[in-house]
């Protein structure tokens, strides 16, 4: 009858948003360096008892969904802000319990594990899921308790069935699932606030005390997770576009917006030219490149190319020259997609740098295939690979430098590179300037 009842408790659930003593499931192939994790049965005695067995440490608890982005992408901030740093410090243990979640599988957890380990994280795959039924019921609340962060001081033990109360958490529950987890919103997970929490816990155990820093970027612990890839994610792909289109200043505001100026230089083999890009709603896009006015214009998508314009002018490749006119969307590709005729399908993440990103399958209605990943903080595209007919990455287009203007947000780094990673040009715009409609937008309703 449990085990009923709590496959019905998970079927229900939306997402929000090596000491231990038991076998460890290590490939062969990667004995020397995959990543490790035990597979424990409902009773949970081994993670207890690697639990207790850590007493008179610091313990970071940690409760994950393996195929859900918003939990894996706090593992990976959380990585990134303090723990890829801290792996030298013994003080401090931390034990992520994977669950499933979201139609979750352990082939799914083990995908999962590159984007936080080390030598004091310790990962645990239970298939039935019980420690969110004993959490919710341990701390009176009305939620299966996952994508929870928690921090125990050197004195916890965990005694009995159900696990000690934290002494702090937070998590990543009722953000978007539009339900009441019994957390409140100022809980919700911030990565720079937990690895201060942490360091206070940590300051009580020495009289000399090694203060938590953040990983300094491209250091060796932080590059651990960079270009990991998670091919399954269970959200729908309009977590993802949500989150782009919030992240560029919301649907309704952009819909305000009737005119874009971009002013910049694009660098091509070494030579830096100036750069004005000009684009208004309902006409199209335009191009002045160089101190003597070459224009490269086109009507936007829907009107066409015109039969006069000059391509492969600008150190860009002609068919990439005439692609990126051709598939021109003034709010972009991802505003109102259902009605472009677009097709979007979520396909998992990928670790880029700093960014864990959603990795989007596209195809805009001209037939061009793209591969988008967008910053699933920000929300702005920040890779995007074209594919060719045998879908294999013909050019990637690299944003970066993302900054607010007039409310909106604007990459102001943009690289092209070949099929072999080689740049072939680099845009770089030091003045945007937005001109959108005062009037109140209509409202409307988009679902994805």
């Amino acid at each position: 009858m449990k085990n009923l009842l709590m496959m019905a408790v998970l079927g229900l659930i939306a997402c929000s948003n090596e000491q231990s003593n038991v076998a460890l499931n290590v490939d062969d192939s990667t004995q020397a360096t995959g990543p490790a994790y035990a597979v424990i049965d409902e009773s949970l005695q081994e993670l207890k008892d690697d639990f207790n067995a850590a007493a008179g440490k610091v313990r970071l608890l940690f409760i994950s969904g393996p195929s859900c982005g918003i939990c894996l992408r706090g593992m990976a901030d959380l990585n990134d802000e303090f723990l890829a740093a801290a792996q030298d410090d013994d003080r401090l243990q931390t034990f992520v319990v994977h669950v499933p979640t979201l139609g979750a599988k352990e082939k799914h957890a083990a995908d999962s594990i590159p984007l936080l380990q080390g030598l004091n994280i310790h990962h645990y795959w239970e298939e039935s899921g019980i420690i969110g039924v004993l959490y919710r019921d341990a701390m009176d609340v009305p939620m299966y308790v996952w994508d929870f962060w928690a921090i125990y001081g050197p004195d916890a033990l965990w005694e009995g069935e159900f696990p000690p109360l934290p002494d702090y958490f937070e998590h990543q529950l009722g953000v978007t699932s539009g339900r009441s987890s019994g957390f409140t919103r100022e809980q919700v997970l911030d990565p720079p606030r937990f690895a201060a929490e942490t360091a206070k816990y940590l300051q009580r155990l020495s009289e000399q005390p090694r203060h938590i820093q953040a990983s300094a970027p491209g250091s060796t612990a932080e590059l651990l997770a960079d270009g990991t890839v998670i091919p399954f994610v269970s959200q729908p792909r309009g977590i993802a576009i949500g989150q782009h289109i919030r992240g560029r200043g919301g649907y309704q505001n952009l819909k305000r917006i009737q005119s874009i100026e971009k002013r910049g230089n694009i660098s091509v083999n070494d030579e830096s030219l100036p750069l004005k890009i000009d684009m208004v709603r309902s006409t199209g896009i335009q191009r002045v490149i160089g101190t003597e006015p070459e224009l490269w214009a086109a009507q936007s998508s829907e009107h066409g190319l015109g039969s006069n314009d000059s391509f492969g002018l600008h150190g860009l490749p002609e068919d990439l020259d005439r692609l990126l006119l051709a598939s021109f969307d003034f709010d972009g590709p991802l505003v109102e997609w259902p009605d472009k005729g677009h097709k979007a399908k979520m396909q998992g993440m990928e670790k880029i740098g700093e960014v864990l990103a959603w990795q989007l399958d596209f195809v805009h209605k001209s037939g061009e295939h793209w591969k988008l990943f967008i910053n699933s903080h920000g929300g702005g595209i920040v890779k995007a690979h074209l594919l060719d007919e045998n879908e294999r990455v013909k050019y990637t287009i690299l944003q970066s430098d993302y900054q607010q203007i007039s409310g909106f947000t604007f990459p102001h780094r943009i690289e092209y590179l070949d099929t072999e990673g080689v740049v072939l040009a680099v845009e770089e715009f030091d003045e945007i300037v937005v001109v959108a409609d005062n009037a109140e937008a209509a409202a409307e309703h988009v679902s994805h």
